[in-house]
């Protein structure tokens, strides 16, 4: 089987972890991969045994779609038997490729936001050649009102490669957090800002670090400045995999309810960091006292009082994190990530499942 995974800067920014893990599964089940990935992707990023197909990304959507048909024929030169698009907003390039190329088609969903392609691709796409996979069961759920039930959709989650988690925890004074929000100002991130200037009062040695998902974070750097916050706070501006250097923090702040399912955190709970998160209903792996400590209604006082017991209870936030360690390492490994995936492919094209002592 040869599959050609699709991607764009936007999601390879958040996975490209996933994407090396899903590659190299998928490698060692002796199929053969083909990435079709913007050409500002370091070369370095792509492994010597695979092939590369490089794309021009623009801003526009509607450019970005005519490149991608574009790609059909080096794709059918390199003999693809499936496409596989990484992010809702290839799917509709996906969709019209597989179309032209009679090929079967595999759309992964991370966000809510995918729900609205996926309204739209419904009445266009044959039910017996496309299959969706979601990163969480409610985005599952969601995705499958919307499809129907003669279309396969499967959870299959992002996985995580298992670690032996941190030594070092809390071992310096100074308390270091990550703050992974999307950058741009609202209620969630004024309370939780509110809520540091309380913190800070006590604890003034802890520093955050705010990572935005290439937003402008401007107007967040404007409220931090009039609330006194500018000598506690950095701004992490975006690059191909810096994320996996955010690991290194203490903690991890979810100020939102995003409804994106993301690695960065499932990779943080098998690091062992503890988490404080702002519930949110489309991801299950975000569990109260087992995976996260989850604040149902941010508000200033919610925040800093969460923050505190961080720093007041560090054995209790250490047990969390290694609660999450050992919970996400038994239902997000990369190997289950890759069977799951794998198991897809089969049944859209028919192959065989492979067994102990097959040839």
């Amino acid at each position: 089987m040869h599959v050609a995974l699709l991607a764009n800067t936007a999601w390879l920014d958040e996975e490209l972890a996933t994407l090396k893990h899903l590659v190299v599964g998928l490698l060692d089940e002796q199929i053969r991969v083909t990435e079709v990935v913007p050409e500002r992707l370091p070369v370095e990023e792509t492994g010597d045994l695979i092939e590369r197909i490089a794309w021009n990304e623009s801003r526009w959507p509607t450019l970005n779609h005519e490149r991608m048909i574009r790609l059909q024929d080096r794709l059918r030169m390199l003999d693809v038997d499936l496409l596989h698009a990484m992010d809702g907003r290839l799917w509709r390039s996906t969709a019209l490729l597989a179309e032209r190329m009679n090929l079967p088609a595999v759309f992964s969903a991370s966000s809510h936001l995918d729900m609205r392609p996926a309204k739209l691709l419904a009445k266009r796409i044959n039910p017996q050649r496309v299959a969706f996979t979601a990163a969480t069961d409610p985005i599952a759920q969601g995705l499958r009102e919307y499809l129907g039930t003669n279309i396969l959709v499967q959870t299959i989650g992002h996985g995580v490669y298992p670690t032996t988690g941190r030594t070092d925890a809390f071992a310096s004074k100074s308390l270091c957090a990550i703050v992974a929000g999307n950058g741009v100002l609202d209620a969630n991130y004024q309370s939780l800002l509110e809520g540091m200037v309380d913190f800070l009062a006590i604890q003034s040695e802890v520093q955050f670090f705010f990572d935005g998902q290439d937003s402008d974070q401007h107007q967040l750097w404007k409220a931090a400045s009039r609330l006194g916050l500018l000598a506690n706070l950095s701004l992490i501006p975006r690059r191909l995999g810096h994320r996996e250097l955010l690991l290194r923090a203490d903690v991890l702040i979810q100020p939102q309810a995003l409804g994106k399912a993301r690695s960065l955190t499932l990779m943080a709970m098998a690091h062992g960091l503890p988490i404080l998160a702002h519930e949110d209903h489309w991801l299950d792996y975000l569990i109260d006292n087992q995976t996260a400590w989850l604040v149902p209604h941010p508000t200033a006082e919610t925040w800093a009082r969460s923050l505190q017991r961080v720093v007041n209870d560090k054995p209790q936030a250490n047990a969390l994190g290694q609660r999450a360690r050992k919970w996400v390492i038994a239902q997000h490994s990369a190997s289950k990530q890759v069977r799951g995936v794998l198991d897809t492919y089969r049944r859209l094209t028919g192959e065989t499942l492979k067994f102990p002592g097959d040839q």
